[in-house]
């Protein structure tokens, strides 16, 4: 749980800090564990198992064409044109890849067919709200079937990247924001989706940790496409952490509009009071 280690110091020194803590940190991660938790707040999310070992690939029963990822990567890591499974030879092939090249588990699940989307959301809890959708499309030089690493990295060139209104954007924010919600991710983030054969919307994964850089990364992409300010973007960010993390009375206006100081923290560690690992 590598995201969560510097939230979890940060804990323990009574710090104060922007985004999830390291409990949700840890658990959305594991992307299996992300979607078994999604299953059960009642959100869609495709049928999926998770291998272990290669001797668990015999024994995965889901549905082709499947679409084949690591359990606990970023960024489009481990994803490429061959991703994406038809026959049980692949499936064996890109399992084999990531077990071998990654030295984690394989989360397998159903490949669904329809548009991607990512939701930008920013708030915690009820007061967290969806700034909009944004459609991934994939031009025909792109790697094919997914936002991969390459793909990614090479945007500009590979992706288009289109605002989405309507019943999908509608669709695709509530079940966005009910899994935000329902994982306990805070401040800014965005949930990735992609829809299936009939048009439902499904959850795929959520990014609790999301990219700032103001150029290249999907958040600050979005909000360009809607006409948010990055320093807008950011703003909202610190509100939603102050709200947090002061009293009301004590950020009578919006961060974007103010200077903010921290001071240092002269005590020693404190324990954070709660376990890391999820129950």
């Amino acid at each position: 749980a590598r995201e969560a280690q510097v939230p979890a110091l940060l804990d323990a020194y009574q710090i104060p800090y922007t985004f999830a803590d390291p409990l949700v940190l840890a658990l959305t991660l594991d992307k299996g564990l992300t979607k078994r938790v999604v299953r059960d707040l009642g959100l869609p999310t495709p049928d999926f198992c998770v291998v272990q070992t290669e001797s668990d690939i015999a024994a995965v029963h889901v549905p082709l064409p499947l679409f084949v990822k690591p359990l606990a990567e970023g960024t489009g890591k481990g994803i490429n044109g061959q991703s994406k499974v038809r026959t049980r030879e692949e499936l064996k092939r890109a399992c084999r890849r990531i077990l071998k090249t990654f030295g984690q588990p394989a989360l397998v699940e159903v490949f669904l067919p329809g548009r991607e989307f990512t939701v930008g959301i920013v708030g915690t809890g009820q007061d967290a709200k969806a700034l909009g959708t944004m459609e991934v499309i994939l031009l025909p030089e792109a790697e094919a079937h997914a936002y991969s690493y390459l793909n990614k990295k090479r945007y500009e060139e590979f992706v288009r990247y289109v605002r989405v209104e309507g019943p999908a954007a509608r669709e695709a924010e509530q079940v966005g924001l009910a899994a935000w919600r329902g994982l306990g991710c805070r401040d800014g983030g965005r949930v990735d989706l992609r829809a299936a054969a009939d048009g439902t919307i499904h959850f795929l994964e959520v990014n609790p940790l999301a990219g700032l850089n103001p150029k290249d990364s999907d958040l600050p992409i979005l909000c360009r496409h809607l006409g948010i300010a990055y320093n807008e973007l950011i703003g909202m960010i610190m509100d939603s952490a102050l709200k947090r993390i002061r009293p009301a009375a004590s950020h009578p206006g919006p961060a974007s509009n103010r200077r903010l100081r921290v001071g240092r923290q002269t005590d020693g560690p404190q324990p954070a009071g709660r376990s890391p690992t999820p129950a």
